[in-house]
């Protein structure tokens, strides 16, 4: 029985990539310097606290106390044109433009040197994330609808400098998260009443009034999850470092509750009617792990080269399985008589998605122009491959591979505190989405515009 089927708990987790700005559904704005290079050689740079992000072995590079304060407005482009429906309708009622809604990124960060040995940092921010609203009638609106996810990572880290050219880092992170989904009946919504008035509804004294906008499910639910992360960092001299680091998977545990507005005692292959009464249930996200290459190659006295290699673990997201968190026992006019479909076990499996992920790459290269004392600018491109394989591409993560170009400008405001500014624009290919019968075109670009504030104590 599949109390929350695959547009449920399943979409609300995944469709946040519509509105992501990296592949799948990760999030790379932990800083506006590193926005500026298209995040190019982020373990290594360490041009203020929020390196912590990305390396805590960089924290052996300061040697006085610095706070970063950040936040990145997102602009994704998401639009969707329809090809077919799988019930005939005018295709055109399925196009879109914005499915993804704007969003806003903050972070900090503290750096606090002990020592000439050990620094300590804390952080906050988000790797995962946004979301998509398609709007309570849209055509497709089982596959559709409107999703917010957030997630912050809390982080504690500690450096240790080796000697003049190794320092090493540790963190631990926890990482909490909060969704909410909810999906509508859309075209379907007359097919349905129709059904159940034919089979179900003059024996049970049932009067199917199904909308559009009514309620195929909706599931608000949240939770924490704990990894660590760890970083090298190697000075070969004054002019070049290199920095490898790992971040590692984390398992979000989401408790939450779902409902719908199909009477109780219906049920498909892929939904069951809890007629407006809420089932708890509990669902494992596996979130994946993250290994980057980042190097710092000082040219001339001007110029900065920053390279960057990132693989992500997303073979690790193979299946979405939702289940019951306690017994129940649904109530409406068909769940006389023992019907088995009013009757929700503890532990049972209310959703079970394949979604196949493949790991994926990311390539980057950056450079810093040192201006003046007061102005240093920046420049970056990247590659962005998308870890969901064409088979598995839906209406709510129509993911694609994307170009990165970035700009960005630092101004040096006093001698303990500066300012960054960075623009980027994320070109996403057309893509082809087949799902449920549905057939779109989509495509999905973004602009990205940062601020950060940082300051030395």
């Amino acid at each position: 029985m599949k109390t929350f089927n695959k547009t449920l708990i399943a979409t609300a987790l995944m469709a946040v990539s519509a509105g992501s700005s990296a592949a799948g559904f990760l999030l790379n704005e932990t800083s506006v310097s590193g926005l500026g290079r298209a995040f190019a050689g982020e373990g290594a740079a360490a041009d203020d606290a929020a390196v912590l992000a990305r390396n805590p072995a960089a924290m052996a590079l300061f040697d006085q106390t610095a706070l970063s304060l950040a936040g990145t407005y997102i602009d994704p482009g998401v639009d969707m044109r329809g090809v077919s429906s799988p019930l005939g309708s005018d295709p055109s009622a399925l196009n879109i433009d914005g499915a993804a809604p704007q969003a806003f990124v903050p972070a900090a960060y503290l750096i606090m040197p002990l020592n000439d040995k050990v620094a300590i940092g804390f952080a906050g921010y988000s790797n995962f994330g946004l979301g998509t609203d398609f709007g309570e009638n849209y055509p497709a609106g089982t596959i559709a609808g409107s999703t917010d996810l957030l997630t912050m990572n809390l982080n504690t880290s500690v450096s240790y400098r080796v000697n003049d050219h190794l320092s090493l880092g540790l963190g631990l992170n926890a990482v909490y998260g909060d969704a909410e989904l909810i999906r509508h009946f859309g075209e379907t919504a007359p097919l349905i009443n129709g059904m159940v008035d034919a089979n179900l509804g003059p024996a049970a004294g049932l009067a199917p009034d199904l909308e559009p906008s009514s309620i195929s499910g909706k599931m608000a639910g949240d939770g924490w999850g704990f990894g660590f992360n760890v970083g090298v960092l190697y000075e070969v001299n004054d002019d070049h470092r290199i920095a490898l680091t790992y971040k590692s998977k984390t398992t979000i545990e989401l408790e939450g509750h779902y409902t719908n507005d199909l009477a109780a005692g219906i049920a498909t292959d892929s939904l069951v009617g809890v007629g407006g009464s809420q089932v708890d249930g509990t669902l494992d996200l596996d979130l994946p792990d993250i290994l980057e290459f980042s190097g710092y190659h000082k040219v001339s006295d001007k110029v900065i080269l920053h390279t960057t290699v990132m693989w992500t673990g997303w073979s690790v997201f193979e299946e979405l399985r939702g289940v019951a968190d306690g017994d129940t026992t649904l109530e409406g006019p068909l769940c006389a008589n023992g019907n088995p479909a009013c009757q929700i076990s503890d532990g049972q499996t209310l959703l079970l998605k394949e979604e196949n992920f493949e790991d994926a790459w990311r390539f980057g290269l950056g450079m810093t122009y040192l201006m003046s004392d007061a102005v240093t600018l920046r420049a970056g491109i990247a590659y962005d491959e998308t870890p969901i394989p064409e088979t598995h591409r839906t209406v709510s993560i129509p993911d694609s591979d994307r170009m990165w170009y970035s700009f960005g400008a630092n101004y040096q405001l006093s001698d303990n505190s500066d300012v960054d500014l960075a623009f980027t624009f994320i070109d996403g290919k057309e893509v082809r989405v087949e799902e449920d019968g549905y057939v779109l075109n989509s495509e999905g670009n973004a602009f990205l515009v940062g601020a950060q504030y940082n300051y030395r104590f």
